[in-house]
């Protein structure tokens, strides 16, 4: 190993590597959680869950694993009428020529789960 290589320091993680560490920490602390977002069809997802595991996530800022949730679970039951919501409200939002910030869709997209 280098001797002025610190994988601890901050000077010499670029913002990417530093934002895979937080996540894999966050795996690492909340496990159960990690494997929610990764397996379709689990007995313990529902809408409920799913709301949650939005809401987590959004806080934490890790938006990329919202989409992998909404994807790994899109043949769940309950996605059908949110999907559909979804897009209604895009359509709606484009023609109305409003323009959404991150933070809004997803808290427009998890208050469909109710």
């Amino acid at each position: 190993m280098n001797k002025n290589f610190d994988p601890e320091s901050s000077e010499s993680l670029t913002k990417r590597n530093k934002q895979t560490i937080r996540f894999l920490e966050w795996i690492r602390r909340y496990p159960g959680w990690w494997y929610l977002i990764c397996t379709p069809g689990d007995e313990h997802m529902d809408i409920g869950m799913m709301k949650s595991l939005m809401e987590r996530l959004s806080k934490e800022g890790f938006y990329e694993m919202i989409f992998v949730l909404l994807t790994v679970h899109r043949n769940a039951g309950f996605m059908d009428s949110v999907f559909k919501t979804m897009l209604l409200e895009l359509i709606l939002a484009g023609w109305k020529g409003e323009a959404f910030q991150k933070e809004q869709w997803i808290r427009n997209l998890t208050n469909l789960f109710a």
